[in-house]
């Protein structure tokens, strides 16, 4: 008579393996459903508390008819840049409709940029025109710029002692970097406006996938922020971003003409 005991052995063995599998597949996946949802709530709740903050602001104002909207919108951009042409300093203005970005002086174009392509947080396509009034309505002021490259930056060139290192000096080719140039700039309206330079949406959307781009580095950081929340079970620190792309070289000429403490006028 032949002996099964190995063969049933090895046989219950693999069914224990397989439950396990199982088992470690059903609580992975119910923990990332836990997570997510967990995530889901805590960030509406907390976009949900941003609003009530910014209405709570135009507390007692009228209510404005939605079909006013793009009338208050328009009276937004010329009272905010007429507000901005009264100082002395250089100054931003972004119009997502015109989708151009240009800095002003005095209410003079002096530089003048095509929007290539942008996006805006859900929180500013749930505004009423009161709070979109009080938000655009005056020149925003920039509070603090972070980089990618230097915003002033300068070369310190030593004089050649002799004629072989004039010669030298003159025949040495400067080096070119491969800069990722992208700059953010905190509001003093409590959100950011990002600026990245790219020459066209299929580099911007190539630097994404290689994970060299603004838009990877912003979306990693956000990330990372709200899993640290969720683990404590605090809603996720939550501020509106616009994020813009022009082309490379005009996104290093306004980073490095913007004052620090500049005025912003925005049209969305």
């Amino acid at each position: 008579m032949k002996d099964h005991s190995d063969e049933g052995f090895d046989s219950l063995f693999e069914k224990k393996k397989r439950s396990g599998a199982k088992l470690f597949a059903i609580l992975f996946f119910g923990i990332i459903i836990v997570s997510t949802s967990v995530y889901t709530y805590l960030s509406v709740g907390v976009v949900r508390d941003r609003m009530l903050v910014a209405k709570s602001q135009v507390e007692g104002a009228a209510p404005v008819d939605p079909s006013l909207i793009d009338l208050m919108k328009e009276k937004a951009w010329v009272e905010s840049r007429l507000k901005m042409a009264a100082g002395d300093s250089v100054g931003l203005s972004i119009d997502l409709e015109q989708h151009t970005i240009q800095l002003e002086l005095k209410g003079v174009v002096v530089m003048n940029s095509k929007i290539r392509d942008f996006s805006t947080s859900g929180f500013f396509k749930r505004m009423d025109g009161n709070v979109y009034f009080a938000m655009f309505g005056s020149p925003l002021t920039i509070q603090k710029f972070e980089s990618s490259i230097e915003k002033n930056p300068f070369k310190v060139v030593i004089a050649p002692k002799n004629e072989a290192e004039a010669e030298a000096a003159v025949t040495k080719k400067d080096s070119i970097p491969d800069e990722n140039v992208f700059w953010t700039v905190k509001l003093d309206r409590d959100f950011e406006l990002n600026i990245q330079g790219i020459d066209s949406v299929a580099e911007s959307q190539s630097k994404y996938k290689l994970g060299k781009g603004f838009e990877f580095k912003r979306n990693l950081k956000n990330i990372v922020n709200s899993f640290e929340h969720i683990v404590k079970f605090k809603k996720p620190t939550y501020t509106p971003e616009i994020l813009i792309s022009i082309p490379e070289n005009e996104a290093k000429a306004i980073l490095r003409a913007l004052p620090r403490n500049a005025s912003v006028t925005i049209r969305i």
